[in-house]
């Protein structure tokens, strides 16, 4: 799709970028002009320094700056003199819900200013990258926790770049809430335990809902057994205490954590590794977990 943006806005380099309270990644990149601008794919830089914070942070309305280097605000960014950007074009780009997932761009150094038609133009093709990124979040995503789906962790193992750890993460007892309850409150306690796991982990792991109360964390780049341990043992005390829930439900977790590496990372026998762990973990009192090396 980023072809037939910089067909119909030649001459300029285009790319889509992810925005957060942070970051901001170029996800892809496209130049058949060879305008020489230095920007790549999977670049991420602190959002302050870019030029998409004036959207992300702003009115999250489409910008134009014709010259970047005497703007009041891009002529101090080092990026515009690092990268060679002379004109700017941004817009937003947004999931279905209204969240921000980043900016579709269009960057130039030959001086020609964008047009209120190039800003159109670039809106129409942000409203089509909005309905690939809904259906890419349907295929990814788990419905009820919003949290990454077995089909995602297929995907990552697929293109898998360092070694890291995998926990498998289970609910003990939880099928007595769906029987005392019902399955609306069990869907409720889901949602709560996915939530309560997202305050622990940190922005480059990967939470995983693989079915019923079954969880996958992938831990990348991180194989410090002690660390892990910790984060296992934090995850476990945050879904043990359910003082602040109106209903009895006794319900803990427990864990098999396993390390894989770039040459050893066929997720079937990863998962079967965790899995078996978890069974030992659960075996010998539940609340608890095995580190299996």
């Amino acid at each position: 799709m980023l072809k037939l943006v910089n067909q119909s806005i030649k001459g300029k380099r285009i790319f889509l970028g992810r925005t957060t309270d942070d970051t901001f990644t170029i996800v892809r990149t496209i130049d058949t002009s060879n305008t020489g601008i230095e920007v790549f794919d999977n670049q991420s830089i602190d959002i302050r320094g870019s030029y998409c914070q004036q959207i992300f942070f702003g009115s999250q309305e489409p910008l134009i700056i014709n010259n970047t280097r005497e703007h009041p605000f891009t002529s101090k960014l080092p990026i515009t003199t690092e990268a060679n950007i002379h004109s700017y074009l941004g817009v937003p780009v947004f999931y279905k819900n209204g969240e921000m997932f980043g900016t579709l761009c269009a960057i130039g150094n030959d001086g020609v200013d964008f047009t209120e038609e190039d800003r159109e133009t670039l809106t129409s093709f942000s409203n089509l990258f909005s309905y690939v990124l809904e259906l890419e979040k349907l295929a990814i995503y788990d419905p009820l926790t919003n949290l990454y789906n077995r089909r995602y962790l297929d995907l990552f193992f697929s293109r898998i770049e360092e070694n890291g750890s995998l926990m498998f993460i289970d609910l003990d007892n939880f099928k007595e809430v769906n029987d005392l309850y019902g399955h609306d409150i069990g869907d409720e306690i889901l949602i709560e335990v996915s939530n309560r796991m997202l305050e622990i982990i940190e922005p480059s792991d990967r939470l995983v809902r693989i079915g019923g109360d079954e969880f996958i964390l992938v831990l990348p780049g991180k194989t410090d057994s002690e660390k892990n341990k910790q984060i296992a043992k934090n995850i476990i005390n945050q879904l043990s205490n359910w003082d602040n829930i109106d209903y009895q439900i006794n319900v803990s977790a427990s864990a098999g954590i396993i390390e894989y590496t770039k040459e050893y990372s066929d997720i079937k026998t990863l998962l079967k590794k965790a899995d078996n762990a978890l069974y030992e973990a659960k075996r010998q009192g539940k609340k608890g977990f095995i580190y299996d090396l």
